[in-house]
């Protein structure tokens, strides 16, 4: 067999492998968004259409109405303000210690860094109850200050590593001229750094901001009458009468966010992923 068959083969292969995995993902996502667009009649009944003759809308509308039992109308303002927070947040603390861990020689910088990526293979819960018992004595419990530290301590180590790998990229050259030429550290990381390194600053927000919006465990722990959209859709299992139809919708709603902006920064995020690059 000739190499080009045997690539040719290869590529069908793996093209198929994709489609498959693609189609698997996908259907229960068609399901979600096929419940909440028909009536709680047919949701209900053997008569639900895969390919539905007319949108119906009244589920989203029922569950954005004020004073629903199911607060998803104000979980989802008040996870928006939350991710925002966290997102800028995460990039201030995180841009000037991915600078120092990219140009300046630290001792024991591979350790450390080896040490906040460590993070990420151990329980969340490990962390949330000890932060919970700080923050209670700290009279700070249940509001968007302990929600917003405790995501950025989760999010910070990845950000780091997401801006670390893009300064790396950086030509050490431009910045060496700029000192030449009078500038202090700080003006070179402002004027010189900042603009170069727009795409990952994007990209970092991004990735704080889908963590943020997605993070169930820690709001549910630290919250009681502060609402989250994560946390509300739980609710929905609570009530007397569960609305299929309404359940399908508010978990569409706050899926939305996080779907939109993977869509549109998809080519970056993909970039991030497999080699932090983008010029």
């Amino acid at each position: 067999m000739t190499r080009s068959k045997q690539a040719l083969i290869l590529n069908v292969l793996t093209y198929t492998a994709a489609v498959v995995v693609v189609l698997l993902m996908a259907f229960p996502l068609y399901g979600l968004f096929l419940t909440s667009l028909q009536p709680e009649s047919v949701i209900r009944s053997r008569d639900m259409q895969f390919f539905p003759d007319s949108i119906y809308l009244e589920h989203f509308r029922e569950v954005l109405r004020p004073g629903h039992i199911v607060p998803i109308r104000e979980g989802m303002w008040n996870s928006l303000i939350l991710s925002m927070t966290t997102a800028l947040v995460c990039l201030v603390a995180a841009l000037p210690a991915a600078y120092a861990f990219s140009r300046l020689r630290l001792p024991g910088r591979r350790i450390i860094l080896g040490t906040l990526v460590s993070v990420y293979f151990l329980p969340t819960t490990l962390f949330l109850i000890p932060m919970f018992v700080l923050f209670v004595s700290w009279n700070i419990n249940d509001t968007f200050l302990s929600l917003v530290l405790a995501y950025s301590g989760f999010i910070l180590p990845f950000e780091i590593w997401v801006l670390k790998a893009f300064i790396d990229k950086l030509p050490l050259e431009v910045e060496d001229a700029a000192r030449v030429d009078g500038c202090t550290d700080l003006q070179v990381m402002l004027k010189i750094v900042l603009p170069m390194v727009r795409p990952g600053i994007l990209a970092g927000f991004v990735f704080a901001f889908i963590l943020s919006w997605i993070e169930f465990l820690t709001p549910l722990i630290f919250t009681a009458d502060l609402k989250i959209t994560t946390v509300a859709l739980g609710l929905f299992r609570s009530t007397i009468d569960i609305k299929i139809g309404q359940q399908a919708a508010a978990a569409v709603l706050t899926l939305l966010p996080v779907a939109v902006l993977m869509l549109v920064f998809q080519n970056l995020i993909t970039r991030v992923l497999l080699t932090g690059d983008e010029n």
